[in-house]
């Protein structure tokens, strides 16, 4: 920029707006600032839902170790049922067998 295009530049600008704007004198800006109450909240807010979050997955991690937990023990049951069953089917075919043997 040429030193006349700076100088008609500054000449152009209205300094009460210029100062308007540095200010924010045009409009309740005062949620914008750090420090302020809205700040303040929406930092409180951001925080909570985190600290939620972490929570829902150290929850989702706990489920997913019942689940677990409760599986291995349905399996377990179930291997002592059939494991049962299993002795009492082999016992009605040894007695089926010696009943035709005799």
């Amino acid at each position: 920029m040429s030193d006349d295009a700076w100088a008609n530049f500054i000449a152009s600008i209205d300094p009460v707006t210029l100062e308007q704007e540095r200010m924010r004198v045009h409009g309740n800006l005062e949620h914008e600032r750090p420090g302020s109450r809205q700040d303040h909240e929406m930092r409180h807010a951001h925080d909570w839902l985190k600290r939620e979050r972490q929570r829902g997955a150290v929850d989702e991690d706990m489920a997913g170790e019942t689940h677990r937990i409760q599986t291995a023990d349905a399996d377990r049951a179930i291997r002592r049922h059939e494991s049962q069953h299993d002795r009492e089917l082999e016992a009605s075919i040894a007695a089926y067998r010696a009943r035709k043997a005799a």
